[in-house]
């Protein structure tokens, strides 16, 4: 069924080969990465020279940098957190492998071969030298939004090859799924996978994103506010028959749920909040917990964290 929607758009659509030139496909395969790309660019179709990016940094944890800076966890993350550091790590390429390219075809490596498409970017060329390579100035160019991080595809046996061009090297879709967002949200994939900046938790309540408010009001929890800009934290409890939902609804409205030390940062600066707050899940609790019980635990994660010492907690 999920391939019923691209019925209309394949109809007579040539498969772009070697050199576009028209090659059979594999009877296995339903359909490639090339027939879902081509005819949704005009200046994408005419270029001659583009490359397939796989991005899986498979480096020793202690020579994985971003511009000559240590980063730690997976490229996966960090393309779903940071975006911007992920894109500063897909400009940091050699010339020998990029230097004619003109566009890249970019995915995230996930389970095995399976690799997620996320975007198509022109390559404008060299920008500066840094240690022993380029940085690259790669924009991502439009036509391809409907496909963006729903397409899956399988990379192939060869994986170790992270580069590969377009014309000669056939990709399988093998999966069109949700997504990774949606209403500039991220997918709810469980309680432990939390990261909210403000402007997605205001998005939540209102637009009632049905995914997250079944599973919000369904439970309380530990929960922390991470301020990016200066470290501190800020660890609260939710307790009560509206569960995460009723606490996280007065953030969403405020910024700062009437919390003394975050109202004095709003003061200071009414858009702090959407600079530089963050929201994550410490810990799950019954929806039926006390009040006592879970201002318990909070006491426990204050200490842990130290936030009355070092951070926004003042009791």
């Amino acid at each position: 069924m999920v391939f019923c929607q691209y019925k209309t758009m394949l109809c007579g659509r040539p498969h772009r080969g070697a050199f576009g030139v028209n090659k059979k496909m594999d009877n296995n395969i339903i359909i490639t990465i090339q027939q879902l790309l081509i005819g949704r660019n005009p200046d994408f179709d005419k270029a001659q020279k583009i490359k397939l990016v796989r991005h899986k940094d498979n480096r020793p944890v202690n020579e994985r940098k971003i511009l000559g800076v240590p980063y730690e966890g997976s490229l996966y993350n960090l393309y779903r957190t940071e975006l911007n550091k992920f894109l500063d790590y897909q400009s940091e390429q050699h010339i020998s492998k990029f230097g004619d390219v003109e566009y890249i075809v970019s995915f995230i490596g996930e389970e095995g071969t399976e690799s997620r498409f996320i975007g198509v970017f022109k390559n404008n060329g060299v920008v500066r030298d840094f240690e022993d390579h380029q940085i690259f100035n790669f924009t991502e160019v439009s036509g391809f939004e409907v496909l963006k991080e729903r397409v899956i595809i399988d990379w192939g046996k060869n994986a170790i090859s992270w580069h590969q061009w377009f014309d000669t090297n056939e990709k399988a879709v093998i999966r069109i799924d949700r997504g990774l967002t949606e209403n500039d949200v991220p997918l709810f994939t469980g309680y432990n996978d939390v990261l909210l900046t403000y402007r997605q938790l205001k998005s939540i309540f209102y637009k009632q994103i049905a995914d997250w408010k079944n599973r919000l009001d369904c439970c309380n929890c530990i929960y922390l506010i991470q301020d990016k800009n200066n470290g501190k934290q800020y660890v609260g409890s939710t307790y009560g028959k509206e569960g995460i939902w009723g606490r996280w609804r007065e953030y969403a409205e405020t910024g700062h749920g009437n919390d003394v030390q975050l109202m004095e940062k709003l003061e200071e600066d009414p858009l702090y909040a959407e600079k530089y707050f963050q929201w994550t899940i410490l810990e799950v609790l019954p929806l039926q917990i006390s009040d006592a019980v879970a201002i318990d635990r909070e006491l426990l994660w204050k200490r842990k964290f130290c936030t009355h010492d070092f951070g926004y907690n003042t009791n």
